[in-house]
């Protein structure tokens, strides 16, 4: 029970990462705040929990919307101890910046930078209230190596990693820890009906199919749950402003 007594919010936590991440974290003792602007899937992860776990719609570029799932959060469980931001997502037609539609932009910024801006905006004085915690937020292996032709959610990503250290700096004297997940390929369900069975855009534009031949081939979402686990958890209470790549090796060799 490596979170018991904790109270975690998860965005995003109707499907892939944040889904797993929700049922990790509340077998490993945690109550969970199923944070998810799809009202279905949010409703069933939430059910499956069962008592832990508790239902909050939200869209995460909506201030309003952050605002209030902190503070249905605090009054369902009284407190909250790890905030972990995992909604986001890249656009199809995101490409090179001389081409791009500005749409794309005004798509990908609010999702991917913005509602984790928003989320630590509204969280963080909760977390500081409740003595400290944990914030964790979710970049992308692109934010480490680049990325052509998605240059707008390498943009998002890029900026996720500076604002998570901006935010590890600031609130650490308050005793609360920031960090970031850079995952690689991961086969969620979207993923997998994205990419699985289309040929590689680029040299460097990896499909779920190619890094079959990778040596550790693509990751699964509890692969990175598990990362989170570790960093809710007071096991990783050294751990502050790190960058923490997921992606079996591709940003390193």
């Amino acid at each position: 029970m490596r979170l018991a007594g904790k109270v975690a919010v998860i965005t995003g936590a109707g499907a892939g990462i944040a889904e797993a991440s929700a049922e990790i974290f509340a077998r490993e003792g945690a109550r969970v705040v199923v944070a998810e602007i799809d009202e279905e899937k949010g409703t069933d992860v939430a059910a499956r929990i069962g008592e832990h776990a508790f239902f909050v719609h939200t869209d995460v570029t909506n201030e309003s919307s952050v605002e209030q799932l902190m503070q249905q959060s605090m009054a369902k469980f009284g407190r909250i101890d790890v905030l972990f931001s995992c909604a986001g997502g890249s656009v199809v037609n995101d490409s090179v910046v001389t081409e791009v539609d500005m749409d794309v932009w005004q798509k990908t910024i609010p999702l991917d930078l913005m509602g984790p801006f928003l989320c630590a905006r509204h969280g963080i004085p909760h977390i500081i209230a409740c003595g400290g915690g944990s914030v964790i937020n979710v970049s992308s292996v692109v934010a480490l190596r680049g990325n052509h032709p998605a240059h707008v959610y390498s943009a998002a990503k890029g900026g996720l990693i500076s604002f998570t250290r901006s935010l590890a700096g600031a609130y650490s004297s308050d005793g609360v820890r920031a960090n970031v997940i850079c995952p690689g390929m991961i086969a969620t369900d979207r993923i997998k009906s994205r990419y699985s069975n289309k040929p590689k855009l680029n040299r460097r534009a990896a499909t779920v199919s190619t890094y079959g031949s990778y040596e550790f081939g693509a990751g699964d979402p509890v692969d990175i749950a598990n990362i989170a686990l570790f960093l809710a958890s007071d096991e990783s209470r050294m751990i502050n402003g790190a960058t923490i790549p997921a992606d079996g090796g591709i940003s390193a060799y």
